[in-house]
């Protein structure tokens, strides 16, 4: 029997131990507060741009703020670490290399203010993001390129400090005749993941100063037409998750240390069973709980895959396929308290809202969506 000192401080470890594991688990939903979302598109019409959006985190009720005109194919976006600015990338008229431009994000009205521009040093830029100490790395698909580039405290860039062009080949005669760097991204263990669908190769680097330099392995080397395009790296610093475009599949990696190789834990399919028609599989997101991973599909099965993650192994189990009123998904977003996926809809000039279930990470469709000419990509405000 318990004496009661030794009851008291069962109590208190039990409650501690509940409050512990509700902190790790629970999702901070702030039901009261409103944030904005950027959506770049690809119509081709400059005078389209940017469209900026505030969403009830309540209910997901939408309205247009602005819309930033004067950018041509601005597709891929990401923000500031503090939410303060916005960089795009896009494409300039009769110029091969693609552009680069910066945005002060006006937080009373969301309206975009230009602070200046760069060339991303490569054609057919397609992905960008913001590293741990704020600087942009930027993918050039058609050159097979990624390059790093330093930001003032204006949040301006400056030139590109460190250039690197991949080499190779792989299976594919359509598709892998050469590199097209397709992400870039700072991520587990501090280093770049730069993935690259026409080598079937992860490159990995490591900063010094302004530069990036390769890392010791080099590369994570996916298997042989797989074609990877994203990534998305787990919560817990473990794991990392690929989406594989030629094949329609996701394959989850176990990080063993920046100096060890990863080891390949499974790769599972994002299709129907049977499916063997045409598909260019997309995105990849992991929910904030970390208990989620949504991968996106193009084609004939235009759709958003849905898997539970084994918080002890890593590995994923299919929960469903989600497939209303998506329609070449190339990019989609979770809102950062994890009820909502936006879905961008290139096919249908629109963006939809999906419920997420936060019990079993299913997805349903809301019916509300907003309007943007050929969506391309999707990215939430900071709250």
């Amino acid at each position: 029997m318990l004496n009661n000192n030794q009851f008291y401080s069962t109590i208190l470890l039990f409650f501690s131990c509940t409050i512990l594991f509700s902190c790790k688990t629970a999702i901070s939903i702030k039901s009261n507060e409103s944030i904005n979302f950027y959506i770049g598109t690809n119509s081709g019409d400059p005078q389209e741009g940017i469209y900026t959006y505030k969403m009830n985190l309540k209910n997901g009720q939408s309205e247009m703020i602005s819309k930033y005109p004067n950018i041509l194919n601005p597709g891929y976006l990401a923000l500031s670490n503090d939410g303060n600015n916005l960089y795009a990338i896009h494409s300039i008229k009769d110029e091969k290399e693609s552009g680069l431009s910066a945005f002060k994000i006006n937080k009373n009205t969301g309206t975009l203010e230009l602070i200046n521009h760069q060339s991303t040093g490569g054609r057919g830029g397609c992905h960008i993001s913001v590293t741990a100490e704020d600087d942009v790395v930027v993918a050039n698909y058609s050159s097979g390129s990624i390059a790093f580039l330093p930001t003032q405290k204006d949040g301006s860039l400056a030139k590109a400090t460190s250039k690197h062009t991949h080499s190779g080949s792989s299976v594919n005669k359509d598709r892998q005749k050469g590199p097209h760097a397709h992400f870039i991204q700072q991520g587990v263990g501090g280093l770049f993941y730069a993935v690259d669908l026409g080598i079937d190769k992860i490159m990995l680097y490591k900063q010094v100063n302004d530069e990036l330099v390769a890392n010791n392995p080099p590369s994570i080397d996916m298997h042989p037409g797989a074609g990877p395009r994203h990534v998305d790296f787990h919560p817990n610093g473990k794991y990392v998750y690929v989406i594989n475009e030629l094949e329609g599949s996701v394959t989850g990696l176990k990080y063993n240390g920046n100096n060890q190789p990863f080891e390949v834990l499974q790769t599972i399919s994002s299709l129907p069973n049977g499916f063997a028609d045409y598909n260019k599989s997309a995105d990849i997101h992991i929910h904030p709980s970390g208990k989620y991973l949504y991968a996106s599909n193009r084609g004939d099965h235009n759709s958003i895959a849905v898997y539970q993650i084994d918080q002890n192994t890593g590995s994923l189990s299919l929960v469903e396929i989600e497939n209303e009123a998506v329609a070449w998904p190339r990019n989609f977003a979770l809102s950062p308290d994890g009820r909502f996926l936006l879905c961008a809809n290139r096919d249908t000039d629109s963006v939809t809202f999906y419920d997420v279930d936060l019990k079993s990470g299913e997805l349903k469709y809301t019916g509300k969506k907003v309007y943007a000419p050929k969506p391309i990509c999707v990215k939430f405000d900071k709250l």
